[in-house]
This record gives structure tokens, C-alpha cells and sequence, in this order.
């Protein structure tokens, strides 16, 4: 094994770790926070107490979301409902998209928001096989939210969170704290995820990152200010100053995007590599993950050592660390390269 891929296993390793005992050790979320301190006040504060009862939220004719909990408390003065033991159903335009358990929930009536303590989500179309993913299930330190490789071809998504919440003003799915998200060969790590109800977009921000782990080959490693997944379209956008590192080579560009139905990381506007003693430039440039070749295109150029590749498009093989001229180009090799 080479030392720089040893000396990226251990970087991913310590990465891991430091999520691990970051997520461990943390403060309680504040999510869980509120649901339980007003679990509490609601015992002694409580105008109403329900058995085997049912809430939802329907706003011009729209049904939004369903609760049910084995026992429920309603404080008429505040307007919050507090549940036990809950389970419920979130609808994307009227139809019934994610169901959740919950051992404790919230409803804020006043600000039409619901705070789930610990939920188990999953998409209706697993409704026959959730009972299999739940036993077989462990507690994690972190929130892991499992969404299928190829987005038509799966049954759909499943999460186990350490909280959640909704509010009807975006309404939109948030969880913080330690975030991890699967989805076939990629891995992504962030402090905060936030999408919509059928999980078809979501945004990872917190010092995210994105794993990709191609068969045979090191990790690759995106970064960015933040990144949205669209899992309907099986792409990932990436914002905010983007990079790509793979072994101790170093990627950069203004526009990023990964394409996982076809293994390909597309990069626009100064686009720059840095490996080793292989210098590239171009305006374009398509990454193959599987491969490890990226094609530059756009006044596209490189430089190893003292030779110099000009084009209409330029390869850098990361894998075999060689440069070469695709189509029309200009080659300059020094003498050395000749003997």
C-alpha cells in the first residue's frame, strides 16, 4: 500500500473519530431539550389529556402532516401539545411521503412547528419492511439518513435521527448535530441537514463533507461551504469555494457538481490540479471517479516538471501521474524526458 494512500486512510480515520466523540460527548440537542422540559411542565400545567389520540394539520384543504400518540397533554395558553410514544405521516402536495416513530413529540400550534425527539423515519414505500430495518437496528451517536444509490430504482430512504423538527412556514426537515448520510458509494458528514418531506432535496451545512469511494481506488474528498443533494436526480451541487483532494492531490474550481449515476465530477470556471509535480489549468474539466482521469478543456494546459501540454483538451491521469494532449495541442519535452 502506498504511504500517501496509509497517510489518507489515517486522515479519514482521525476525521471519523473526531465526529464520533464530538457527537458523543456533545450537549443534549436543544430539540430534545425543549420536547422534554415541556413534557414536564405539562404535567402540572395541562388543560387537556388525550388517550389514543390523533392531531393533524390541514390548511386550505392541504393536508400537511399526522400525528398519533399513545397519551397527549394540551396547554391551552401556550397552544402546545405535547405526545408520547407517537407515530405520524408527513404529505408532500396531499400524499402521504415519510411515516415516523417517535418516543416523544411536540406541536407548537401557535407556531405550526413539530419537534420529534429520536425518530425513525422511513419512506411509505417501505412500509412492509421497516419492521425488518427497526429490528436489526443499534444506537448511534449520530443521526444516519440512508438514501438509495440509484433514486428509481430503490424502494426509498430511511433515517434513524437523533431529533427533528418541521415548521409550515418552509416546510422543510431540520436535524442537527452529528450528520451522516449514505447513498451508495458516498459518504456525507455535516452538523446540520435540512430538505424537504420526501428527502428528494437536501441541504448538508456545517462543515460538510462528501465521501466518494470508488471500487479499488482511495476516497475522494469534496469540500465546500455547503452542499445539496438531490436525490431525485442522483446529483450532489456543491457551494461555496468547492475543492477535491484524492491521496495528496488538490482540485479546485468555482462550480462543482457529481453526477452519480455516472460516476463523473463536472468542474467549471478555474479549474486548477495540483499534484505532486503535475501543474493544470482550465476553463472545464470532467473528472472520471473510476478511472482517475481528469480532462481539461478551455485553454487547457499542464505542467510536469519542465514539460509543457497545450490543447483543446488536456488528461491528467491521477492514478499513473502522466499528462497528455487530447486533439490539437502543443507538446514541449525537455531533453532529460528524450534520453
Amino acid at each position: 500500500m502506498k504511504l500517501t494512500y496509509r497517510i489518507i486512510l489515517i486522515i479519514a480515520v482521525a476525521f471519523l473519530f473526531g465526529i464520533f466523540f464530538w457527537a458523543l460527548f456533545s450537549p443534549k440537542q436543544e430539540i430534545s431539550d425543549r420536547i422534554y422540559k415541556t413534557l414536564k411542565e405539562q404535567e402540572k400545567r395541562a388543560d387537556l389529556a388525550f388517550k389514543d389520540v390523533t392531531f393533524e394539520e390541514v390548511v386550505a384543504g392541504e393536508k400537511y402532516w399526522q400525528l398519533k400518540a399513545n397519551s397527549a397533554t394540551v396547554n391551552k395558553s401556550t397552544e402546545i401539545a405535547t405526545l408520547k410514544d407517537a407515530k405520524g405521516t408527513f404529505y408532500k402536495q396531499g400524499k402521504a411521503v415519510l411515516r415516523f416513530l417517535s418516543p416523544a413529540a411536540l406541536w407548537d400550534m401557535k407556531e405550526k412547528e413539530i419537534l420529534l425527539d429520536n425518530p425513525i423515519g422511513y419512506d411509505v414505500k417501505l412500509d412492509n419492511k421497516i419492521s425488518s430495518l427497526i429490528k436489526n437496528l443499534k444506537k448511534s451517536p449520530f443521526s444516519v439518513f440512508n438514501l438509495p444509490k440509484t433514486y428509481k430504482k430503490s424502494l426509498g430512504y430511511w433515517f434513524q435521527a437523533n431529533n427533528l423538527s418541521w415548521k409550515l412556514s418552509n416546510q422543510k426537515l431540520l436535524c442537527t448535530g452529528g450528520i451522516v448520510l449514505n447513498k451508495g458509494e458516498i459518504s456525507g458528514y455535516a452538523e446540520r441537514l435540512e430538505g424537504d418531506v420526501a428527502l428528494e432535496r437536501i441541504m448538508l451545512q456545517g462543515a460538510p463533507k462528501i465521501i466518494i469511494s470508488p471500487a479499488g481506488s482511495a476516497p475522494i474528498t469534496l469540500e465546500a461551504e455547503e452542499f445539496e443533494v438531490i436525490s431525485s436526480q442522483d446529483i450532489i451541487l456543491a457551494r461555496g469555494n468547492p475543492k477535491i483532494f484524492w491521496e495528496d492531490a488538490q482540485i479546485s474550481a468555482k462550480d462543482l457538481t457529481y453526477d452519480q449515476g455516472k460516476n463523473v465530477l463536472q468542474l467549471k470556471q478555474a479549474v486548477k490540479i495540483d499534484f505532486q509535480d503535475i501543474k493544470a489549468w482550465g476553463n472545464t474539466a470532467t473528472y472520471l471517479t473510476e478511472t482517475g482521469k481528469i480532462i481539461l478543456e478551455g485553454r487547457a494546459k499542464a505542467y510536469q516538471g519542465d514539460n509543457k501540454l497545450t490543447g483543446e483538451k488536456v488528461s491528467v491521469s491521477l492514478k499513473e501521474k502522466k499528462i497528455s494532449v487530447l486533439g490539437k495541442g502543443k507538446v514541449v519535452i525537455t531533453e532529460e524526458e528524450l534520453k
